[in-house]
């Protein structure tokens, strides 16, 4: 439906390796967007919300909860994409 309004939409594409990922999640948090502005942020941040998440077993805590973290100081809300191998 068009409507009139607008949004920025950022694509993320995580870096995969320990160090990359919390310098990326340092700088993530810190993202000064307005709050009057809609935001849609998707894509692969190489990161996980929870242990379940991973396709195998394992996971690294600490980068989980940067992650988590950093989507808590964003005010960002996850819309789960369900229904499809890998979304």
């Amino acid at each position: 439906m068009m409507n009139g309004e607008s949004w920025i939409l950022t694509s993320v594409y995580g870096p995969c390796d320990s160090k990359g990922k919390i310098e990326f999640m340092h700088w993530f948090e810190n993202i000064q967007m307005p709050h009057d502005v809609e935001w849609l942020i998707v894509g692969d941040f190489n990161l996980y919300r929870k242990p379940k998440d991973r396709n195998r077993p394992g996971a690294n805590i600490a980068d989980m909860f940067l992650f988590n973290s950093a989507i808590s100081a964003l005010g960002l809300v996850e819309i789960p994409l369900h229904g499809r191998r890998f979304t």
